[in-house]
């Protein structure tokens, strides 16, 4: 009797473990470009047997709210609750620290049994974190690239890695600046990707992602405007 009730209390400890491990995370995602016409995914519910599909936008989509059991993040075809046979992982990551997160999918242009069609990258996505005003560079090609801002460059960023900065404070009239971002090629020179003008305003954040097209291993350049939802102001009627 004694064994039975110390059994039961391990049970209680591990689920009691387990359920203080599960993570209730806000998060929107962001796909870079839709890999094998895979536009929308799901993952695990909170309950066993559930799950929560998630349409993979081209731009930020607006923000969902799941539960991960442990720090991995994975995303599948068919029903994440059938089991290998019913189901395909066509995304897997990291988990962020965040309370609010941003999922990144990239195509990795694999193919065959046990590749992903997904390349997937988390990052936490507060205001703490990634702050009004700023400027966050993700770097998804496989070379270092670098930003001119107002004439001034930036440190290198390495492949799969990001970095923030705030807008320029060298602006004309217009309170815009110009931005040069430039790859580093295989003979060590620096190839412009994009020259562009941005504005500078504390009203929003900027988002851009570096990669190379796969198809036609091309610099690659995409910018996207971000005002977080939970920051912008409730629509007239709204209580």
């Amino acid at each position: 009797m004694k064994r039975g009730f110390l059994c039961l209390l391990a049970l209680a400890s591990t689920v009691t473990e387990l359920s203080a491990q599960a993570r209730e995370v806000a998060f929107r995602t962001l796909c870079i470009q839709q890999a094998d016409g895979i536009d929308k995914v799901s993952m695990a519910g909170k309950e066993p047997g559930q799950s929560v599909g998630v349409e993979l936008f081209t731009d930020v989509s607006p923000e969902i709210k799941g539960v991960f059991a442990s720090g991995t993040v994975e995303f599948y075809t068919g029903d994440p609750s059938a089991g290998p046979t019913g189901r395909k992982v066509v995304a897997r990551g990291t988990l962020g620290k965040s309370e609010r997160q941003l999922f990144v999918f990239l195509p990795t242009g694999q193919k065959g049994e046990g590749k992903l069609p997904y390349n997937l990258t988390c990052y936490d996505d507060d205001v703490k974190s990634f702050p009004m005003g700023h400027v966050r560079a993700i770097n998804l090609a496989p070379v270092p690239v670098r930003f001119v801002i107002s004439g001034h460059e930036t440190p290198q960023i390495p492949p799969s890695k990001f970095a923030q900065f705030p807008h320029s404070k060298e602006v004309n009239d217009y309170n815009m600046y110009q931005v040069v971002i430039q790859f580093l090629s295989a003979n060590g020179q620096w190839v412009k990707g994009q020259s562009v003008s941005w504005k500078a305003t504390d009203r929003r954040r900027e988002i851009v992602v570096t990669s190379v097209d796969p198809k036609f291993n091309q610099p690659a350049v995409k910018l996207y405007n971000d005002i977080p939802p939970w920051l912008a102001a409730p629509k007239e009627g709204t209580p």
